[in-house]
């Protein structure tokens, strides 16, 4: 592999590149830590209510759905205690149904 030799300038800009770089990711990255106070998580939550299939009576635009129909959302229960979700909705123009586990 063949470079040319670097100037002591062209490392302290690609130093100052990888500096900004670093401090941009780490401020993007810091706007998800966290919840805004106004928000205020659900109480008395009752998971059971909450599962089985949920057929969609309006839309979001979210990249999976495009170009859907029949959407539902079917929340499960796993073994870890969390919930599992599957996406699943029909694209007539391929004539097959898609899923988004």
């Amino acid at each position: 592999m063949l470079r040319r030799k670097t100037e002591p300038s062209d490392r302290h800009e690609e130093v100052v590149l990888r500096r900004l770089l670093l401090l941009a990711g780490a401020l993007l990255l810091s706007g998800c830590l966290g919840m805004p106070q106004s928000v205020r998580p659900v109480t008395d939550f009752q998971l059971n209510r909450y599962l089985g299939k949920w057929y969609e009576i309006a839309r979001l635009d979210h990249s999976f759905e495009r170009g859907l129909n029949q959407v539902t959302a079917e929340y499960a229960p796993r073994n870890n205690g969390g919930v599992s979700v599957i996406n699943r909705g029909f694209s007539e123009p391929e004539n097959k149904w898609k899923e988004a586990i």
